[in-house]
């Protein structure tokens, strides 16, 4: 039974997944299991998660909450790592998570992300969003968590429920704020995955910050769910 399960939800990837999975193939820990949910690709998707040896299970229903939830339920190793397709591992990103669960009280463990693309606005706000601020909010007990770099303690995600699946954005960090109840969150600067940042050359990051803003508010501060519809840059 693996020790590790990576669930990557899918959605006509052919042109990421290749190197996503080529990049976890390289890693040192080397107790693991793929699993790629995919929600109905019209590519060669499927193909190629086969292709590299990745468990492939369906799940038509859209929404990456669902996609991951789905994910988990046929996963078999104690510790449930998510990540996206579209994300470049370094080789000791698995062997850094695994670390960090030695330790009984942790919970989950997240880390920042770097831009695939080059380009300065990438970096910047990337270091900001993904880095900076999330390594801040994290002292005062807030984390701001992302999809392509997180991982929890199989237990405690089933105890709180997994993602909510009301949730059409920000299931990734609503998430880690909902599971440190049941345990300790850790938020590793050093644990960091390269994603792409074509969802923001596609929408901008003044809309996309203003759109996630008001995920915030209503998720956090209205106690509602984030129901606008997310659209899938996949």
């Amino acid at each position: 039974m693996a020790k590790v399960s990576i669930i990557i939800p899918t959605l006509n990837e052919e042109r990421m997944l290749p190197r996503c999975l080529e990049s976890l193939e390289k890693q040192s820990f080397g107790d693991f299991e793929v699993i790629v949910v995919d929600s109905g690709s019209e590519d060669d998707t499927v193909a190629i998660a086969r292709m590299h040896g990745a468990k492939v299970v369906f799940e038509p229903k859209l929404g990456f909450a669902v996609a991951k939830n789905f994910g988990a339920a046929e996963a078999v190793g104690e510790i449930l790592v998510f990540t996206d397709a579209d994300s470049l591992h370094p080789q000791d990103w698995l062997a850094r998570i695994v670390a960090h669960f030695a330790h009984k009280e942790v919970v989950a463990v997240i880390g920042p992300i770097k831009p695939i693309e080059r380009g300065i606005i990438h970096m910047v706000m990337f270091a900001l969003t993904t880095g900076i601020i999330p390594h801040i909010t994290s002292f005062l007990g807030f984390y701001v968590a992302q999809a392509p770099n997180q991982a929890f303690r199989r237990s405690a995600f089933e105890k709180v429920g997994g993602y909510d699946e009301r949730l059409r954005m920000l299931e990734d960090n609503e998430l880690p704020n909902r599971i440190k109840t049941t345990g300790k969150v850790v938020f590793d600067p050093s644990i960091w995955v390269y994603s792409s940042a074509r969802r923001y050359e596609q929408e901008g990051y003044i809309r996309a910050t203003m759109r996630f803003l008001g995920a915030y508010w209503k998720i956090y501060f209205k106690k509602k769910a984030a129901a606008e519809d997310y659209p899938l840059y996949r």
